[in-house]
């Protein structure tokens, strides 16, 4: 259980978090030119394709057996193993990225040797993502808090030293985030890893083949998923920058960012509450309690994610004006979509636990197939040049596609279900939000900050009506 003080201190961490994503945001788009910012777009999307591939995969089936190592004493054996995996992964993945260097002449904005130290750097450093989920799983949440406002701050000095002493791009800024993470990588390992002992036995034991099959068997499908997942939520990408410019790119990358760094705020802090309480519930559970779980899970999560939504969308013009540079305002329209995009995308990926608690991940292939095909058929076949907020409005509707026939899918493994009274009443709660349409947008920051606190408070009391019994729980 968590006590007073910690929510407290957790409340305030979360704060921190999100207001230096924000203002991380901010100063990005102020001090890069539209094209770099575009291109760091392009660079995010390079890894999110190595991550989702390669190293993810070994992430989630460390993640999802973590407890029952701490349990057995054998988390030092199992966190060693992952780290070896990951290097072996990283080499694989330099070799790729030299392929997709060469053959998509990406060498009009890096060198070759730039372009695979870059990736090399950023793929270790992400090493700490996995760590910092493990710290939370296992229920430390203020170290997990305080982890992630260490880095997220320790990360912005280091990019804005990095601009400053070398050069004004996109490379640079992220080398401070990646920098940041590497030191504090180091904490996290010593701390997981405390009261374990190595041993050698345990580790041939892994090596065995009727273990490596098992997990083999988890893996692959877990690996083509998340593969049609990045083609599904990062490939457009690739594609703009293709068939339109990077300035275009930047545009577009920029709406969607703002709707996915407020729904990734929200959304990492109900995963720090609520995602150690239910691998927890599931692990050693019946399937009926499985199947409990989740409808539990859903209940409070579901009516957050549409509250938000409405919340975005309402306040699309003056959440832009606030968060990123004059230049791109008009983005407010991408902002939109892109809350559409994001409502649909956590809602899958509550979906897609399922299929992690019953350890059936192949069950997932075909939904996130549907999706990737319509992403990409749709974005490459469909000229969009005069209509680009098409894009994104063609990204949420491949999402609400995969989340559909995923949910058809799960419900084949657990008796899952979706309250649609619920939504109803939520859609009603959060009605008020729209009146913000009503007002004439006068483009001044002091207007934009007067609706959005308002607005804000507003949201905030919704949610506490909504999760406040879960609250009074976890504070006993």
């Amino acid at each position: 259980m968590t006590n007073k003080k910690d929510l407290i201190i957790l409340g305030v961490g979360k704060i921190l978090q999100v207001a230096i994503a924000l203002i991380s945001t901010r100063i990005l788009t102020e001090i890069l030119s539209t094209e770099e910012v575009g291109n760091y777009y392009l660079l995010l999307t390079f890894l999110s394709l190595f991550n989702f591939s390669l190293l993810n995969p070994l992430g989630q089936y460390y993640g999802r057996h973590l407890i029952h190592w701490e349990h057995t004493k054998n988390l030092l054996n199992a966190t060693n193993i992952l780290l070896f995996l990951r290097i072996t992964a990283i080499s694989f993945s330099l070799f790729i990225a030299f392929i997709i260097h060469q053959a998509f002449g990406y060498d009009k904005y890096y060198t070759i040797s730039e372009f695979l130290f870059f990736i090399f750097i950023a793929l270790l450093a992400s090493t700490h993502g996995v760590l910092l989920s493990a710290v939370n799983t296992l229920g430390n949440r203020v170290k997990f808090t305080v982890y992630i406002v260490a880095t997220l701050s320790v990360g912005l000095i280091l990019s804005l030293v990095f601009i400053y002493c070398f050069n004004k791009s996109a490379i640079s800024w992220l080398y401070g985030l990646f920098i940041a993470e590497l030191f504090f990588s180091v904490g996290l390992y010593k701390y997981l890893v405390k009261n374990n002992r190595f041993s050698f036995h345990k580790v041939k034991l892994v090596m065995q083949n009727h273990y490596i099959k098992k997990v083999a068997i988890f893996i692959v499908p877990v690996t083509i998923t998340l593969f049609l997942q990045w083609g599904q939520s990062q490939s457009y990408r690739f594609i703009i920058e293709n068939k339109y410019s990077l300035n275009t790119l930047s545009y577009i990358g920029v709406g969607l960012a703002v709707a996915s760094a407020i729904f990734n705020a929200v959304e990492s802090l109900a995963a720090q509450f609520y995602n150690s309480i239910y691998l927890r519930q599931i692990t050693h559970a019946n399937k009926e309690e499985r199947g409990k779980a989740w409808n539990d899970l859903v209940s409070y999560m579901i009516p957050i994610y549409l509250l938000l939504t409405v919340f975005v969308i309402s306040l699309a013009p003056y959440l832009t004006n606030i968060l990123v540079a004059e230049k791109f305002n008009e983005a407010y329209i991408f902002v939109i979509f892109g809350a559409m995009v994001e409502f649909f995308r956590v809602l899958t990926n509550l979906v897609y636990m399922v299929s992690q608690s019953e350890v059936k991940t192949n069950t997932t292939i075909f939904p996130y197939t549907i999706g990737f095909i319509l992403t990409v058929g749709s974005l490459y076949f469909i000229d969009m040049s005069e209509k680009l907020w098409m894009i994104p409005l063609s990204l949420s509707l491949s999402y609400f596609a995969t989340f559909l026939f995923l949910f058809l899918n799960m419900r084949k493994l657990l008796k899952i279900k979706i309250s649609i009274m619920g939504i109803i009443k939520v859609i009603i709660m959060s009605s008020p939000l729209l009146l913000v349409f009503l007002f004439v947008d006068d483009k001044t920051i002091l207007q934009a900050l007067l609706l959005v606190l308002g607005s804000g408070i507003y949201f905030l009391i919704l949610i506490y009506l909504i999760v406040q019994k879960e609250i009074l729980e976890v504070t006993k």
